[in-house]
């Protein structure tokens, strides 16, 4: 039996060292040598605070309540699970491909001499394979907030709000934890309306949307490294390879890249991660009734002899 009021405080701890430990250096860094410099510049190892933190607090939160590292998840689990270590890297080529596919379809038009003339065939397929075959080299990159976010916080978080609640929940903290990214201009540069405010919203979006396939990667694997790589994957830039099906909208380098309108043309994706979230809902209703029945059974052996 599930004791909520421990697992909530264990959940609260974990989230004040995931922040602290990122928030706390970053705001620092950003005032005194500016975020060019820590983040992207000379001074890129001082990033390994932001990265690692959920990490970190993962770790502290079990030392420090004795909780131990049972469903740690920290194990690859490749036996009858290597499907979901290739649907990792599958997923953000995916998210790719149908929101550039809805860009043409909405604000642009097919225009099949402009797509070959900026790229031929060749070198789409070999920019794929090239990626595919780096990106879960960078896991190691994406490991830290996954082994918080996804072998912690989703676990803390779903006996406690559902899995519906943890995705939008999980998502909107995911978000919010990239705020002194954000604000300045990692995601979406600094120039646009509603900045930085607008930038942190969407930012929780896409974390929701692309939350769930991480946690569906992760429940179903058993382990946390799937969805590092999917993470790893999504940041070297797999889904940008499929700019290839975008037409119509003049030079993409001046493409108008807006907050709303890159949701709006990622609704195939958002579609499917909803589809997702229904499947890994009824996935636990049927573990539930198994553990009921089950328990059930073992009381009644128990009362027959």
């Amino acid at each position: 039996m599930i004791n909520k009021k421990l697992e909530l405080k264990r959940l609260l701890l974990f989230l004040l060292f995931a922040f602290g430990i990122a928030w706390i250096p970053a705001m620092i860094l950003n005032r005194t040598l500016g975020y060019e410099k820590w983040f992207n510049g000379p001074y890129a190892i001082l990033c390994l605070p932001l990265l690692y933190g959920p990490a970190l607090a993962n770790i502290l939160t079990r030392i420090i309540t004795k909780e131990g590292w049972e469903n740690s998840l920290f194990h690859f689990n490749f036996k009858g699970h290597i499907r979901y270590y290739i649907l990792a890297i599958l997923f953000p080529f995916l998210q790719g491909l149908l929101s550039s596919i809805a860009t043409t379809l909405i604000y642009g038009h097919w225009d099949f001499h402009e797509m070959f003339e900026r790229q031929s065939l060749s070198d789409y397929f070999g920019s794929i394979l090239l990626m595919f075959a780096m990106a879960p080299l960078f896991a190691w990159n994406t490991f830290g907030e996954e082994f918080g976010w996804r072998a912690y916080m989703n676990q803390k978080m779903e006996p406690l709000l559902g899995t519906t609640g943890t995705v939008i929940v999980g998502g909107i903290i995911w978000g919010v934890w990239h705020a002194p990214l954000t604000i300045e201009g990692h995601n979406f540069g600094t120039d646009y309306w509603g900045f930085p405010w607008l930038g942190i919203v969407g930012m929780s979006i896409f974390c929701m949307v692309m939350g769930v396939f991480l946690m569906w990667l992760t429940k179903k694997s058993g382990s946390i490294f799937p969805a590092a790589i999917m993470h790893a994957c999504n940041n070297a830039g797999i889904p940008q390879l499929n700019n290839f099906f975008i037409s119509g909208v003049g030079d993409l380098e001046k493409y108008d890249h807006t907050i709303p309108k890159d949701l709006i043309c990622m609704i195939p994706y958002i579609i499917l991660a909803a589809i997702f979230t229904v499947i890994m809902t009824r996935d636990r209703k049927k573990q539930k009734a198994a553990a009921i029945s089950e328990q059930s059974e073992i009381n009644g052996a128990e009362v027959s002899a």
